[in-house]
């Protein structure tokens, strides 16, 4: 059997392409509010959406995307309008 080792710290698409994270802090908004600002600000489905609410409720915190910083800018805005709290590293 062969051993397979994987890395997640340094995301990148090539040497000089570091991605970066989008992430959603918990808050007391509307369940709903939440979930449909995550659906206008990403394009994903309604079940990845409730995913990642489910995950910054429980966890205190959840990743929404990773990309380059002009992707998580313009995602990040959409989230802001409803005052999300968010965090990109």
């Amino acid at each position: 059997m062969t051993e397979t080792n994987i890395k997640t710290e340094n995301i990148s698409t090539d040497e000089n392409a570091v991605l970066h994270k989008l992430i959603l802090f918990n808050s007391n908004h509307i369940w709903d509010d939440v979930v449909n600002q995550l659906r206008k600000a990403t394009g994903y489905n309604i079940i990845q959406c409730e995913q990642i609410a489910i995950i910054a409720h429980t966890k205190g915190k959840a990743v929404v995307s990773t990309g380059d910083i002009p992707k998580l800018n313009y995602i990040n805005s959409v989230l802001k309008e409803i005052k999300l709290v968010t965090e990109i590293s």
